[in-house]
């Protein structure tokens, strides 16, 4: 039956992330700050880094501490915060070599960060340095959001081939709307102010919208140890939204 020195393949680990080093960034809130949670609870020592550009980061980053200091009394020592400008390649750099420089390694990263846009305008109305940012954050709206969830897929995939034989692995997650305080505000268009909720989101599953920690777990099964033959896929865990898209027309 196996036992604890030496367990059958299929045994349940109940801390998979024990002794693993998982930088996230937008940690602050939201999904970010959900995932750095799961993996902290599954063993994990998670450094988080928010986005900066925010003038609130600051205060957001030290609440999110609190928070999981007060749900996660243990988790304490096994976390670092870091303001990080994930727009600035230097910034970024610095972070990680930090990172490595206090934990000794680094075994894997989840990019969270994005930008809150209200906003929905034609591509002929798009600033072409605006179009840059939207790139590198895929935040909401526009046509241009397309455009950069395939750049940003197109880059999983180049990514994935690069670093194969450095066994590094490298996967895109294409979540749907969730439910987060940006989906109580409404969006923006020519056509007035809506809504993103359950009864106008064309997915084939009609539940609700799913909690940030259900996103999160889709995240921590790609950077663990069960996906270690999984790469340069899109992980869809969007209730079906894609495929709703499509039959509706």
């Amino acid at each position: 039956m196996g036992d604890m020195a030496n367990p059958l393949p299929y045994a349940v680990n109940p801390l998979p992330f024990a002794g693993k080093v998982i930088a996230v960034t937008g940690a602050s809130r939201g999904l970010g700050l959900a995932l750095s949670k799961y993996l902290l609870i599954r063993g994990a020592t998670v450094s988080n880094a928010p986005v900066s550009m925010c003038a609130t980061s600051a205060d957001n980053l030290s609440n999110a501490a609190k928070e999981i200091d007060g749900e996660l009394p243990d988790a304490k020592g096994r976390y670092w915060t870091c303001i990080v400008d994930i727009a600035n390649l230097d910034s970024v750099r610095s972070w990680i070599e930090e990172t490595v420089a206090k934990f000794g390694k680094l075994d894997g990263a989840a990019n969270v960060a994005a930008v809150e846009q209200r906003e929905i305008f034609p591509i002929t109305d798009l600033d072409p340095e605006y179009f840059a940012r939207l790139v590198n954050y895929a935040t909401y709206g526009t046509s241009a959001y397309v455009a950069a969830k395939h750049a940003l897929i197109g880059l999983t995939k180049v990514a994935a081939f690069e670093g194969a034989s450095r066994r590094v692995r490298v996967n895109a997650l294409c979540p749907g709307c969730f439910n987060t305080p940006m989906m109580t505000e409404p969006f923006n268009s020519s056509q007035g102010q809506f809504f993103l909720n359950k009864d106008n989101i064309p997915c084939i599953l009609k539940r609700e919208l799913p909690e940030t920690w259900e996103i999160a777990g889709s995240i921590a099964f790609l950077l663990g140890d069960e996906a270690a033959h999984v790469t340069k896929a899109s992980w869809f865990v969007d209730g079906g939204w894609t495929e709703g898209t499509y039959s509706s027309g």
